[in-house]
């Protein structure tokens, strides 16, 4: 079955974790694997950073082009202990592998083929990021991504980093 096909309507319909990430409260752990660590996904692992936690997949237009800025945003802010630490959702890892020569990011990539960690955060959107400050509570929510969020998007990281 195409995940494209399967995960749009219910990204669409929302879903009925009750496990999501809630605004205030630590963002949860989900099975996702960095494939340099096969370690999971844990943002309890960057406390002490802001963490921008992005959901995205290759057949997402918005994800793409989100892709430059959050590489831009990684470059300028990694150095102030931001994070960006993206999960990708689609089932073939050879299709993930030749869109990432095409499009080259210079942050962590995990990969979530079985669709667990969109059900645990309660994503509705693609792309969807959440903002995590330095003790891992979800501080912002954004779904979708456009040209306009970049500065809201840059002025609410820069202020969590110096809280």
């Amino acid at each position: 079955m195409n995940k494209a096909l399967f995960f749009f309507p219910l990204l669409l319909l929302g879903s009925f974790s009750t496990t999501a990430a809630e605004l205030g409260q630590p963002a949860p752990a989900c099975p996702a694997v960095f494939s340099e660590t096969k370690l999971s996904v844990d943002p309890s692992n960057f406390k002490g950073k802001v963490v921008l936690l992005d959901f995205w997949a290759t057949w997402c237009p918005p994800c793409i082009k989100s892709m430059p800025f959050f590489n831009g945003l990684h470059q300028e802010l990694g150095k102030d202990g931001f994070e960006v630490v993206a999960i990708n959702l689609d089932e073939d890892r050879d299709t993930v592998s030749q869109f990432l020569t095409e499009h080259q990011v210079n942050y962590p990539i995990a990969f979530d083929p079985q669709g667990e960690c969109p059900k645990i955060y309660d994503v509705k959107a693609m792309p969807s990021s959440y903002l995590l400050d330095k003790s891992g509570i979800v501080r912002k929510i954004h779904l979708g991504f456009r040209d306009g969020d970049q500065a809201l998007l840059k002025e609410q990281i820069k202020s969590l980093l110096n809280q």
